[in-house]
């Protein structure tokens, strides 16, 4: 197997929007950004061993990059963080909305989930 890189790409209508919100509010670090047009822009995130692509949805859908312009549905984010009781303080001091609490569940894990702009859940654990 090999050991390169994960992504979860997604393109989004709201764009600056979900970037402020995963650099701002869930301060995710950016590994890089580009701004080659506003068809063309596009953020990676660090998320624990993995990253996330924020990629703005062309106003052209008919452009040749378009790989799926639906709104993600069942699909989800899970990122295991070292301190998940200082993530979830930082989550409810900046009034994030949870969209589930702090809890311990059946499985082993602790933890919570935030909704970010578009509708997709992000599920913060540790075990």
């Amino acid at each position: 197997m090999s050991d390169g890189q994960f992504r979860f790409a997604f393109f989004t209508p709201e764009y600056q929007a979900t970037i402020t919100f995963l650099r701002d509010d869930l301060e995710f670090e950016i590994q890089c950004a580009w701004d080659r047009s506003p068809d063309d822009r596009g953020t990676l995130f660090h998320a624990a061993s993995g990253l996330i692509e924020v990629l703005a949805l062309p106003g052209d859908r008919k452009a040749e990059h378009v790989f799926d312009d639906r709104p993600a549905q069942g699909a989800f984010i899970v990122i295991e963080v070292d301190d998940l009781d200082a993530r979830y303080k930082r989550v409810v001091e900046k009034g994030i909305a949870l969209q589930q609490d702090l809890k311990s569940q059946s499985w082993g894990h602790r933890s919570f989930c935030v909704r970010e702009p578009n509708g997709l859940t992000l599920y913060f654990f540790s075990r």
